[in-house]
């Protein structure tokens, strides 16, 4: 009778590193991600210009989870990271380098970027575990990102989409939390049903 063995041994086997501690940073960078989404869902209808700190404290997260994903190919870690760190570059690009003219364009790029690699991380969710929340967050993100990119801001328009975000991230993060850390991929193996 064979085995199958955990998850943290066939990590190993495939030469990649990632242990309990890794889960719960992967995990903590999913709460930042929805703290931060929860002070842009409520900062941002009352009017306050404080509404980028809730970005800021979202892009920790991302950029947290992101160090800490466990994906099998390495290249799709290395593209949601290099998409985040790009977004994140052009943030500050936008903030104190491109002429005033084309700033604002330049920063929601950046934002955009983030937000690809958060969709990523929300996808990989969806995929692995069933998380429907994943597959509207991956939906999700970039429609927000391309209505302020190719219209104008629209203020009804951006809180109700800061609010549906921080509520799927809630209920995303809330099920990531319940799980077993280092649990099994939801997906069967090739050739099983």
């Amino acid at each position: 009778m064979q085995t199958t063995p955990t998850l943290e041994k066939q990590v190993a086997m495939a030469g990649l590193t990632y242990g309990r501690r890794h889960d719960i940073s992967y995990r903590a960078g999913l709460m930042i991600q929805m703290l931060g989404a929860a002070l842009l869902a409520v900062l941002y209808p009352l009017g306050s210009p404080f509404y980028t700190i809730g970005i800021m404290v979202f892009e920790i997260g991302v950029m947290l989870a992101a160090a800490y994903l466990l994906v099998w190919m390495r290249s799709v870690k290395k593209f949601i990271i290099c998409l985040v760190m790009l977004g994140l570059a052009l943030q500050v690009a936008g903030s104190f380098y491109v002429p005033e003219q084309y700033a604002g364009t330049v920063l929601i790029i950046g934002i955009g970027l983030v937000c690809a690699g958060a969709g990523g991380m929300a996808g990989k969710e969806a995929y692995y575990f069933g998380y429907r929340e994943g597959w509207l967050l991956m939906l999700l993100f970039p429609t927000m990102v391309l209505v302020n990119l190719l219209g104008k801001e629209n203020h009804i328009f951006n809180s109700l989409g800061f609010s549906v975000i921080f509520l799927l991230l809630l209920s995303l993060t809330g099920k990531k939390l319940r799980q077993k850390l280092l649990s099994k991929c939801a997906v069967p193996e090739r050739g099983q049903k």
